[in-house]
């Protein structure tokens, strides 16, 4: 009896384990803007890689990563991970970059499309930028053959691309009529009309202040925790931002932010903080 009792329990916590998984955002820096302020590549490497890795999380976004051997670099410990980039016959460019669990999710279909005025093709935004991209995939959770997109990207801090690209997203996800996870640096704070079409209709926010100030070391860490050209004071200065469809099936159980610093370096591995959001069927 006990032994089938034993069993129940084991079989019932591997379920509820089971039930949950982690997404990722994070906006790297990338490895030609270090300045005196930062350490080198070769040092920040190693720390964005640690974070990764203590993180374990399912699904990952990653933002300003210069292509995709580079990309899988941060993952070199990774075993059983799917990596979704964009690339041709010439080169690579992985800014976003995806990285998916293939323990917990069965890939289906990948994608990605430009954001500017070119119906997804190649271009380089309303208004002249660096060419900003959404890639997406189609995923089954394996346990429980649930189907849903997840996005990442990079928005464009230029007001009128910001604000394209956010149209096109939402466009994308009416199109694909899936429940969504969308994971990417928007560079648009809460107050900002790019942010309010992404969560106009279709998407809300896993952020929860709840979660964040459960998992802080203290709640002054505000300032250290921002992107400081987007605001003075966590979270007032968000940027990153882990979207999801406001009639999916998850609920959020979870949400912080790593705000961890390697004790010899000059400062934070990026200028952004790494941040996590935890969904629950």
């Amino acid at each position: 009896m006990y032994g089938f009792i034993g069993f129940f329990l084991f079989f019932s916590l591997n379920q509820l384990n089971a039930a949950e998984f982690k997404v990722m955002s994070f906006n790297t820096l990338c490895d030609v803007c270090s300045n005196e302020k930062f350490d080198s590549f070769s040092e920040r490497k190693k720390v964005i890689r640690k974070i990764i890795e203590n993180e374990k999380a399912d699904l990952y976004s990653l933002q300003e990563v210069r292509s995709g051997s580079q990309f899988k670099s941060f993952f070199k410990n990774f075993k059983n991970y799917e990596f979704i980039f964009w690339e041709n016959f010439l080169f690579s460019y992985a800014d976003p970059a995806l990285a998916i669990n293939k323990k917990r999710f069965e890939v289906l279909e990948k994608g990605q499309f430009w954001l500017g005025p070119n119906d997804g093709k190649f271009t380089v935004g309303w208004k002249y930028a660096l060419p900003r991209q959404a890639q997406w995939v189609k995923l089954k959770d394996k346990t429980n053959q649930t189907e849903f997109i997840f996005i990442g990207s990079h928005f464009d801090n230029r007001v009128e691309n910001m604000i394209g690209s956010a149209k096109m997203v939402n466009k994308f996800i009416k199109d694909k009529k899936l429940p969504v996870i969308f994971a990417a640096d928007t560079n648009c704070t809460v107050d900002f009309e790019g942010y309010s079409l992404l969560t106009s209709e279709d998407l809300e926010n896993t952020f929860n202040k709840k979660f964040m100030y459960k998992n802080m070391e203290s709640k002054k860490e505000g300032k250290k925790l921002c992107y400081l050209r987007k605001g003075k004071f966590f979270p007032d200065c968000r940027v990153d931002h882990i979207l999801y469809s406001k009639d999916g099936p998850w609920k959020v159980s979870d949400w912080s932010i790593n705000s961890y610093k390697d004790e010899k370096a000059i400062n934070y591995p990026s200028d952004h903080r790494p941040i996590t959001a935890t969904l629950t069927y």
